[in-house]
């Protein structure tokens, strides 16, 4: 803020300097001697103008009293007066004498004084100028104040706070309510025809290195592959603002993308349409050959469908339509990007042009590790952006799966394909679903993120990850899209140039560190999914029935037991110190869902041995031989397991509440859809009686059969049907 409270105020003892202005009007015979008015104050007496001058230097609060004049008295002529007896003859001389002593007396005492005043000088004495002054109003012309601002300390309250007219050269006033005039656009909404220039605060003085990465942009809504197109020829219209430009097409060469790429294909017209007509409206600056393309497909090689950068649409479409698809099945786009900059990097030095990288794929790249690190460094050393429209990752997962029905004989097959990791490090702990509902392993609940190296490519660059619809998510759980918003928090972290990197980071955090291990003891120590909850016995084998049944929740729950070893006592108490949403929620779902999964196995087998136990052989046969059993809202018979459920209970709820609307929240939620508890319904069903066949009263007799000899014929026997051949199922 600017104050003026610093502002000095107006000297009271202030005297104006300014040069007096002699004015002789027309009809006076006296030069009268004004002075000039500065401001207010009326200028004193003038009491000369020469060095001399023992007033020029005397200040009324000197302390003295005011100069001083020195006379020799010797020199000083004394008078009589004539007697009054004297003649009249002689009174008149002397009368006359004395005049004229009298006035010789005046002109030598005033000659003196003026000494006092007036320095002797050989110039020519001053002659005031006659000026003739006219009656019209004289225009003074205002003189701008300078006024000194110095900026406010924020924390001195007590200061008066201004606004001031040039405020904006240093600051801007806030307002502490603002009110919009209108509702703000969604950037989805916002036409490309209404592009503004963007602002950029750099400081003054400073060398601003151009090549300087801002980091990217992730795990935006899906939307559809229209729409990111669209969103591709915004960020391709910004970057013309400030340069030419090279925008370098990457296109995925699989099969499972022959229907987007054909999209892409009809697209290309309206996209640079668009751009030329913001360059007609002069919203992007005219310049020579300002946007060059160029197309490159990849899949198991590299191949440049444009043999150099072009700003011809014809050869551009052209390269589109004469692509080949890839049956190898692999996706090496980091290879191929490290390829691209290698050629074509030498136009960001050559003709200072943005690169920009624009792939598009359904699946998250087979090449990760080395070649996903060449490929950023490349990148960023000449400064080029890459922006990937592609799939979503499954949650906590690698492979995704897509149905496939094989034309060969009509079966379904779930071909796997590679859409993951969504994180450097796996969080995620392995667990099946009790109960009917989906189990979210196959196919896997999408984790609402970009696949993470390709996510790391784009932050790393600068660019932006634009989830679509590929043919590929269908192999993730269908259950809706995530919002954006909600998921912003948990987003993982993509600095990790390798998953030694993230391990070496959480090292000496204990959370962490036990929710990495139980992911990884998870994949090693399965446990069982739902045990039987429909059994019938007899009075033979109940026992035995009973017996088999807790084996397979004793299993279970050993394994559990394993996966709980990774986290050691007391590191729950490290939940509240913990700071990333990430983590906090990873822990809380699988600590919660653990615990969860132990309680249900204990009892259950609780439940079996209090049957086994409490049953004889006749109450089988006559009242309890169909066993069912029901989620209940308590625990009806491990109850020395009531306090782990308790916990389980909480921890489950609490990734609920923090972490709405994320796939974290599904898993929880989907944990808590049926209580810990069990009921068990006891029924007898009376076993089937088999009755004896109806005998025939009148059987039919037995009668001779006559046999006839075939004609021996020399024919081979039948070979026996080939067994059909296995469908050919394509590479994703």
């Amino acid at each position: 803020m600017l104050h003026d409270s610093h502002i000095s105020p107006p000297d009271p003892g202030f005297e104006s300097d300014a040069v007096p202005e002699a004015v002789l009007p027309d009809n006076s015979d006296h030069v009268v001697v004004e002075l000039a008015e500065a401001g207010d104050t009326v200028a004193e007496e003038l009491w000369g103008e020469g060095s001399l001058n023992p007033f020029r230097e005397w200040q009324p609060d000197s302390g003295t009293n005011g100069p001083t004049f020195e006379f020799d008295l010797e020199e000083v002529v004394e008078l009589e007066l004539a007697d009054e007896e004297d003649e009249d003859g002689v009174t008149r001389r002397l009368g006359l004498a004395g005049t004229v002593v009298s006035l010789l007396l005046h002109a030598w005492v005033v000659f003196n004084l003026s000494g006092l005043f007036v320095e002797p000088s050989d110039a020519a004495p001053y002659v005031p100028p006659i000026e003739t002054v006219l009656n019209e109003p004289e225009e003074i012309e205002e003189l701008e104040e300078q006024v000194d601002y110095e900026l406010a300390n924020p924390d001195e309250r007590e200061l008066e706070v201004r606004e001031v007219i040039n405020s904006t050269s240093v600051g801007m006033a806030q307002n502490d309510n603002p009110t919009p005039k209108a509702p703000p656009t969604p950037v989805l909404e916002r036409p490309p025809t209404e592009l503004q220039q963007a602002s950029y605060d750099i400081p003054e003085g400073l060398e601003v290195d151009d090549r300087i990465v801002v980091k990217g942009t992730v795990g935006e809504a899906v939307v559809q592959l229209e729409s990111a197109l669209d969103l591709v020829t915004w960020e391709i219209a910004n970057n013309l603002k400030e340069r030419k430009v090279l925008v370098i097409w990457m296109l995925d060469a699989s099969g499972s993308l022959t229907a987007q790429r054909n999209l892409v294909r009809k697209r290309l017209k309206r996209i640079y349409g668009e751009l030329d007509a913001l360059e007609r409206l002069g919203q992007l600056p005219m310049r020579d050959q300002p946007l060059l393309s160029a197309v490159v497909s990849y899949g198991q090689k590299t191949n440049y469908l444009t043999s150099a950068p072009t700003d011809k649409f014809e050869e551009i479409e052209k390269a589109f339509s004469s692509l080949k698809a890839d049956a190898s099945g692999r996706e090496n786009v980091f290879t191929a990007v490290a390829q691209v900059m290698g050629m074509w990097g030498h136009f960001r030095n050559r003709q200072g042009r943005q690169i920009m990288l624009v792939a598009i794929t359904d699946e998250a790249g087979d090449d990760h590790g080395a070649p996903l690190e060449v490929a950023i460094a490349r990148c960023r050393r000449k400064g080029a952006k890459a922006y990937v429209i592609g799939p979503s990752a499954p949650f906590g997962a690698r492979k995704g799966y897509v149905p496939y029905v094989a034309p060969e004989n009509g079966k379904t097959y779930q071909l796997p394909v590679d859409l993951g990791p969504d994180a450097a490090i796996p969080s995620l702990v392995r667990l099946p679903f009790w109960f009917a509902g989906p189990q979210y392993n196959r196919p896997p609940l999408s984790s609402g993120f970009a696949p993470y190296a390709l996510a790391r490519l784009v932050t790393e660059t600068g660019g932006i990850y634009f989830m679509s619809n590929m043919t590929t998510m269908a192999g993730l759980a269908p259950i809706g899209k995530f919002d954006a918003g909600a998921m912003r928090p948990f987003e993982p972290n993509y600095s990790y140039a390798s998953p030694a990197d993230c391990l070496k980071d959480i090292a000496n955090r204990p959370l962490r560190m036990a929710v990495y291990n139980a992911s990884i003891a998870s994949r090693q120590f399965k446990a069982n999914s739902t045990p039987n909850l429909n059994i019938r016995v007899t009075p033979g084998n109940f026992k035995q029935v009973a017996s088999n049944a807790q084996q397979t929740v004793a299993e279970s729950a050993l394994m559990i037991d394993q996966i709980l070893q990774a986290f050691p006592r007391g590191v729950d108490q490290a939940y509240d110190t913990e700071l990333s949403p990430r983590w906090r929620v990873a822990f809380a779902l699988a600590y919660g869902r653990l615990l969860a999964q132990k309680v249900r196995c204990m009892e259950y087998n609780y439940a079996c041995a209090q049957l086994k136990n409490d049953l004889t052989p006749q109450d089988v046969g006559s009242k309890s031989n169909h066993w069912i059993f029901r989620p209940d809202d308590k625990l009806n018979y491990a109850a020395p397991f009531k306090k782990t459920a308790r916990e389980a209970t909480k921890w489950l709820e609490k990734v609920v509440a923090e972490a709405p609307g994320t796939p974290f929240a599904v898993m929880a939620s989907r944990e808590l859809k049926d209580p810990l508890g069990l009921q068990v319904i006891q029924r007898y069903v009376p076993p089937v009686q088999r009755r004896a066949g109806r005998p025939n009263a009148n059987p039919a007799p037995n009668r001779p059969r006559v046999l006839f000899a075939n004609k021996k014929k020399n024919t081979p026997p039948p070979k026996p049907q080939p067994p059909p051949k296995p469908p050919k199922l394509p590479n994703l």
